[in-house]
């Protein structure tokens, strides 16, 4: 598509004349602009989109600059209420003053540093993970990459990034590795190099679904290898973080390989059951 203004303006070719004959859109292209193909539309519901509509302010404003409608950006804005630093765990106690920590990490302290994480794995948000993560929309990656980094504008940037590793037979099933999609689009908006390199899983685990706190501990503990990563300042990428578990032995893991850093950043906590 050619941008605004420049069908008409090109350096040194001259406009069109009185007695220039108008041309009228191709049939294909006429066909594209009745069934909508040339509109902007919502990339989470597909309602076409009107960005000279009213002037919004807020977190909603926030989520509107990622091209959604407005009804999306509402229900997708970002949580604010308590919650954990260390985790994210979601709090009963207000948000005024310094953050607070739960009492898991008040008695093991995660292995990151900094956290980012845009809300709760609820509502809006849980449906648009689940369409990411089994519908076979990677694409969406690229919008919940600009959710993490509005999240993570608190965070040092890194030397690399990386997302949680799959299992190759894992990752021959599922098809794709959300979290390795989400460091991609992280990647390319920063122009920061993206690592997969640096960690993986030797050895397939048990689906963590259904698990308890304690038994997803087990079954992540020890279930990654890092390479040399000396130095080097890390941001670690994951979708959800149910019980940290996953990302605890992963951050673990780079912090003994030689890490200076890990950051974490998550789009969704869960809740406490």
């Amino acid at each position: 598509m050619i941008p605004a203004g420049q069908d008409a303006v090109r350096e040194g070719v001259p406009g069109p004349g009185p007695d220039t004959p108008r041309r009228h859109p191709s049939p294909l292209l006429r066909l594209a602009r009745l069934l909508g193909f040339t509109e902007h539309r919502c990339p989470v519901c597909g309602t076409p989109v009107d960005d000279g509509g009213a002037a919004v302010s807020g977190p909603e404003a926030g989520m509107r600059a990622h091209g959604l409608c407005p009804a999306c950006a509402r229900a997708l804005v970002p949580y604010v209420g308590g919650r954990c630093r260390a985790c994210g765990l979601p709090l009963p106690w207000p948000a005024a003053g310094q953050p607070l920590l739960c009492g898991e990490c008040l008695a093991s302290p995660p292995p990151w540093q900094g956290l980012a994480l845009h809300g709760q794995y609820r509502g809006a948000l849980r449906q648009l993970i689940l369409r990411f993560k089994h519908g076979g929309k990677p694409a969406l990656a690229f919008l919940m990459a600009g959710m993490l980094l509005d999240a993570a504008s608190c965070l040092p940037l890194p030397d690399a990034i990386l997302g949680i590793p799959q299992h190759r037979d894992h990752l021959r099933r599922r098809g794709y590795n959300q979290a390795h999609e989400l460091a991609v689009a992280l990647g390319l908006s920063l122009s920061l190099p993206v690592r997969p390199d640096l960690l993986w899983r030797p050895t397939d685990i048990p689906h963590q679904t259904g698990l308890s706190a304690a038994q997803r501990r087990r079954n992540a503990a020890g279930s990654f290898r890092a390479a040399d990563v000396r130095g080097l300042h890390l941001w670690l990428v994951d979708d959800i973080i149910t019980t940290g578990s996953t990302l605890r032995a992963a951050g673990a893991e780079l912090l003994r390989a030689g890490a200076a850093r890990v950051d974490v950043l998550a789009l969704a906590r869960t809740p406490r059951p």
